[in-house]
């Protein structure tokens, strides 16, 4: 509509509870459809318009479960897994073309999605794990994702920003 792409940020995905035992391949193949093949998919279709202009930048939501390993969530870790090393290997080869390409890994976050599944009764036990011992909001990682996309970020690439509130301090 207005002629370029100059940002994509990656944020679909699906989160479901599910124990490992109770995992069906279509339900693993659900889960890796819109979190992972979504945003091959995506940063695939704004490629060629960045290469052109020389200018680009990704920013894919990861999650810090990734880092964490929480419990029920086998399928959404493993695709939240693949999206880090897709964003780590897509930065090594698009760099050259003026693209950086990072991901924000948020903690457990207050939004209209998370309030209407089991995830909301997680928030007082997640909240003891914090350094910063209160909910994440949405206002919390927009800041991180507006600075990867950002001039100031021209030199950060290929990097996992974990935004957690100190949840998962490494």
């Amino acid at each position: 509509r207005f002629g370029k792409v100059d940002v994509l940020v990656n944020n679909a995905a699906i989160v479901p509870f599910t124990e490992w035992d109770d995992i069906d391949f279509a339900e693993w193949r659900r889960i890796m459809s819109v979190n992972l093949d979504g945003v091959f998919l995506t940063s695939r279709a704004v490629y060629p318009h960045m290469r052109e202009a020389g200018f680009g930048r990704i920013v894919n939501i990861a999650s810090n479960v990734f880092v964490a390993g929480t419990p029920n969530l086998a399928h959404y870790v493993a695709s939240k897994g693949g999206v880090v090393g897709f964003t780590r290997a897509l930065a090594t080869e698009l760099g050259r073309y003026g693209i950086t390409v990072n991901a924000v890994a948020p903690g457990l976050t207050e939004t209209e999605g998370t309030l209407a599944g089991p995830h909301a009764e997680a928030f007082e036990f997640v909240q003891s794990l914090q350094a910063i011992p209160r909910r994440g909001m949405p206002d919390d990682i927009a800041p991180a994702v507006s600075f990867l996309a950002s001039e100031e970020a021209a030199w950060v690439t290929g990097s996992l920003l974990v935004v957690d509130g100190g949840h998962t301090r490494h």
